[in-house]
């Protein structure tokens, strides 16, 4: 399968979410109230999910196992706690929570097809948690809009990176985190070692300095990106990098939502 996850998983209404989540925060502040906002992440996950065993909120599971392949790439996520099988719990102590934060809990709700989960922070003076919710199912995540008319397979590759690309939003849907698409896409292409490269960048006639580039072969680099506003001010910058270089082209697709973009750019002077 190309998610798993090591648990059964159900999937709860709002009213039926919100009521687990509302006695689960009990536990939370308890555990706060107990050992204090300085403790490491590590014990208040762990007290947490014993308490919540303890007062009937079972099963209660810590660091719940998602994978994620496609042919030989594998990656796993953990997700810090799983109760009674549908209340996701990401916990952090942490100074503030951050879009970061959100993302990583929204993008486990969707490999795991909940709807609703909970984040939640020890690190503050008082708990304070936040609400994650999604209304996207696997289906949903796979009605995708291709649109490939301002692509060229200028060579092997560039025909290769797109249908990978394609397989993977077959496989896994979209709306995931962009980082789980670009290492599967370096995976497939050999590694970050193979495929990130160091490229001379030019001024007027000489290089001035090298910047690390997602290499799919030696004349044709890739940009992934998951923009909604500005992409046209984005094709121009990229544009201007690649001038910038010694590369003939830059294939970039743009993931956003049900939006997926290919699009080939050339550098000027070839």
């Amino acid at each position: 399968m190309p998610i798993e996850v090591a648990s059964e998983i159900r999937i709860l209404s709002e009213d039926q979410f919100h009521s687990v989540a509302h006695n689960v925060m009990g536990v939370f502040f308890a555990v706060h109230n107990a050992f204090g906002r300085l403790m490491e992440e590590e014990l208040y996950k762990r007290v947490s999910c014993l308490r919540c065993e303890a007062v009937g909120f079972a099963p209660a599971l810590r660091e719940v196992r998602i994978i994620v392949s496609c042919q030989d790439f594998v990656k796993a996520y953990l997700m810090d706690l799983l109760v009674c099988s549908g209340l996701m719990v990401e916990v952090k102590a942490v100074e503030q929570l951050t879009a970061a934060h959100r993302t990583q809990a929204l993008n486990y709700l969707l490999l795991t097809g909940m709807q609703h989960g909970l984040l939640v922070n020890l690190r503050s003076n008082k708990v304070t948690k936040e609400f994650v919710s999604t209304t996207l199912d696997g289906s949903e995540r796979r009605r995708l809009v291709v649109d490939d008319s301002n692509w060229r397979d200028v060579n092997a590759e560039s025909e290769r990176v797109k249908c990978h690309l394609l397989e993977l939003l077959a496989d896994w849907g979209g709306f995931l985190q962009l980082s789980l698409y670009r290492e599967a896409i370096v995976h497939a292409f050999g590694g970050a070692s193979t495929v990130l490269k160091r490229v001379p960048i030019y001024g007027d006639t000489a290089a001035v300095s090298t910047q690390e580039v997602c290499c799919l072969c030696t004349d044709t680099a890739l940009a992934l990106t998951a923009i909604k506003d500005n992409q046209a001010s984005m094709r121009r910058h990229l544009q201007q990098f690649l001038d910038h270089t010694r590369l003939a082209h830059l294939q970039w697709i743009n993931l956003h939502h049900h939006d997926i973009t290919f699009r080939t750019l050339k550098r000027n002077s070839v």
